[in-house]
């Protein structure tokens, strides 16, 4: 009797849901921010995924003027495959698909950009991400690194 009980209870189990890959993202989701040295505050905020996609924007502002914003979004492609869509400061859009999604990190890539090549995203801690940016430039190589920080609360 118990064994039967048992038995229906477990077959009565859902499976584990499996994360689909734009849940994998889910890491970059929310409000993030710097400051660089020379007084410039970015500030990137991602909407948890949602739908198949994750929406996200981002700004720059040094001296109380707004120097760059950028719109963003993470969707999958005709071929279901993630692509990180960008709209910088009014230039045409890029889109970058992905080349790799590990634990608490994410690698976009299209060598076929001017810069940039590559959009990495890393997850240090519940409040650390940090966004590097790669490729090259007239044969050079270029990165730049965006250690932000979680933003306060009320952002």
């Amino acid at each position: 009797m118990i064994g039967s009980i048992l038995a229906l209870a477990l077959a009565s189990t859902p499976p584990a849901a499996v994360p689909s890959e734009i849940d994998k993202l889910g890491f970059i989701g929310g409000c993030w921010t710097l400051v660089r040295p020379n007084g410039t505050k970015i500030e990137e905020q991602w909407l948890a995924p949602a739908g198949g996609a994750m929406i996200g924007l981002s700004r720059s502002v040094r001296d109380g003027k707004l120097r760059e914003f950028e719109f963003m979004r993470i969707v999958p492609g005709d071929d279901g495959k993630l692509r990180y869509v960008a709209i910088p400061s009014g230039q045409p859009e890029a889109t970058f698909p992905v080349k790799e999604i590990a634990d608490g990190a994410v690698t976009f890539e299209n060598p076929e950009h001017d810069f940039p090549q590559r959009i990495l995203y890393r997850r240090v801690d519940k409040d650390t991400l940090v966004a590097r940016i790669e490729g090259s430039v007239g044969g050079q190589a270029r990165s730049a690194d965006f250690p932000y920080k979680r933003c306060p609360a009320g952002n």
